[in-house]
């Protein structure tokens, strides 16, 4: 089955962060972050953002001795790498995320909560709904009037009596310093330029800025069973690399690793493929709801279906090149040769792998090799254009 790319990076990146339920735009390009009445310093590494209808900040945003701001919200926090677990806690509270099983568990009464921690760039990022809703505390999404595509995420605590639009209002040249000390770190060989306007900043692509010579190379995996994933998201975990997985419904089903996958801070899309699309789909979703709530709408569906589902709303992943290594390939054979055959891309390429071992034994040479040709491993939520 061969495929033309015709999905554009916006619309990709609008989708895996919707659901049903409505939600500011996920186009914005730059989340600002403040506790009460202090704005944070803007980095692409702590920056706020959505998945599956859900608002998502670091974790360290909460503690006074890790926001950069000193500002405190009554709250501490601490991450264990071993047991892959977020702490957030007060003397009175506590709440533990377990980015292994995707869960989140009040260790005072034993109460276990649907929503979980992300990763993202190596950080864990909390659902900032539950978060606030635990520990009584509020917090609001607003658009900044002067600078195009900008937000406020603003949390607050009982202490903050001024309201939202007259802190943004006070706060305009905090902001606007926040956003060129952001735009310097991005382009340092033009932050003494005086043509240079600090309110259109260059884009975040990810954790990692693009420069001239670098290329976005966006991951899926066509999974039809479970073979070769655990050492999938392994490598993937341990390279620093996201993707986007698209299962099938019967493998949604399967609620510990669809958790696991998203915790990782990978997308989930439904592999329907093989027989009734809009059939398919549905089941999928539904699967998908009750193992994670969340809902996308991205599908890996066959060639010539695409059109109906797209007006129906959704989008219809459309590879440059889909990879399938047999089990006498050698990794690096296989690697270098894939790349050849990507060439020069001037724009993003959409890499899908076949799920399965002979993907997972030759991924870690495919990641180094894309590396090296200066190919930015990326998912589609994580860029904003």
């Amino acid at each position: 089955m061969r495929k033309k790319r015709r999905v554009v990076p916006l619309l990709l990146a609008v989708v895996l962060v919707l659901s049903l339920s409505p939600m500011p735009a996920s186009a914005a390009t730059l989340y600002f972050t403040a506790v009460n009445n202090s704005v944070a310093p803007l980095t692409s590494d702590t920056m706020p953002f959505w998945s599956g209808g859900t608002l998502y900040v670091p974790y360290s945003i909460f503690d006074a001795s890790l926001n950069k701001i000193g500002v405190g919200l009554g709250l501490y926090t601490s991450y264990n790498r071993d047991s892959r677990t977020v702490t957030i806690f007060n003397l009175r509270q506590m709440l533990i995320f377990d980015l292994n099983s995707g869960t989140c568990r009040d260790d005072v009464t034993g109460t276990t909560y649907i929503s979980r921690a992300i990763m993202r760039g190596g950080r864990p990022y909390l659902a900032l709904s539950t978060v606030c809703s635990h520990f009584d505390l509020e917090y609001s999404y607003n658009q900044l009037p002067d600078i195009p595509q900008g937000y406020l995420v603003r949390i607050k605590s009982s202490d903050t009596v001024m309201s939202d639009a007259d802190f943004i209002d006070a706060a305009k040249n905090v902001i606007n310093n926040r956003l060129r000390e952001y735009t310097q770190s991005l382009n340092p060989a033009e932050s003494t330029d005086p043509g240079t306007n600090p309110s259109t900043p260059s884009t975040p692509g990810g954790n990692t800025p693009v420069d001239k010579n670098d290329s976005a190379a966006y991951l899926a995996f066509r999974c039809e069973t479970s073979e070769g994933l655990t050492d999938i998201l392994d490598t993937l975990q341990e390279s620093g690399c996201c993707a986007v997985f698209f299962l099938t419904p019967q493998l949604l089903e399967e609620g510990d690793l669809v958790r696991r996958i998203l915790g990782g801070g990978h997308s989930v899309g439904i592999l329907a493929d093989s027989g009734e699309a809009a059939h398919l789909l549905e089941q999928g979703g539904l699967a998908l709801e009750r193992a994670a709530c969340v809902r996308t709408t991205l599908a890996y569906v066959a060639a010539g279906q695409d059109g109906t589902l797209e007006e129906e709303g959704w989008v219809c992943w459309e590879e440059t090149a889909l990879l399938r290594p047999d089990d006498t390939v050698n990794s690096n054979t296989f690697a270098s040769s894939a790349v050849r055959r990507l060439g020069k891309q001037d724009q993003a390429v959409y890499l899908t792998l076949e799920g399965g071992e002979n993907v997972a034994r030759v991924l870690p040479a495919l990641l180094r090799y894309l590396d090296r040709e200066n190919y930015i491993v990326s998912i589609p939520m994580e860029t904003m254009l």
